[in-house]
């Protein structure tokens, strides 16, 4: 679940001209080695818990940023933003319940 959030994201950063490359966002946005999500793939994993927290954390931030513009692609932008933050967070939470119920 969690690689297909990080999927989503990319592409609608890439959609909006956030990001110009799959290496942006894995460094950028990610904070992660520009292979990040080629190593999830490849072997089949989840994403960290801090990929998704940095990600939804610098979405967030960026939401407010462009929220207060007069600009209405700005706030068009900022609602998209605060989208794919919800969906990285329900993410995040989805994945560290998974976490505690296997050990319940």
């Amino acid at each position: 679940m969690s690689q297909q959030t990080l999927r989503e994201v990319r592409d609608s950063l890439l959609h909006l001209n956030a990001i110009n490359s799959e290496r942006e966002f894995c460094e950028r946005w990610l904070c992660k080695s520009e292979c990040y999500l080629r190593t999830l793939k490849i072997n089949h994993i989840d994403a960290s818990a801090d990929a998704l927290a940095t990600l939804a954390s610098k979405l967030g931030h960026y939401a407010g940023e462009l929220s207060r513009s007069e600009q209405s692609h700005h706030r068009h932008h900022a609602q998209e933003f605060a989208r794919l933050k919800r969906l990285c967070e329900h993410s995040l939470f989805a994945q560290a319940e998974r976490k505690w119920r296997k050990t319940a």
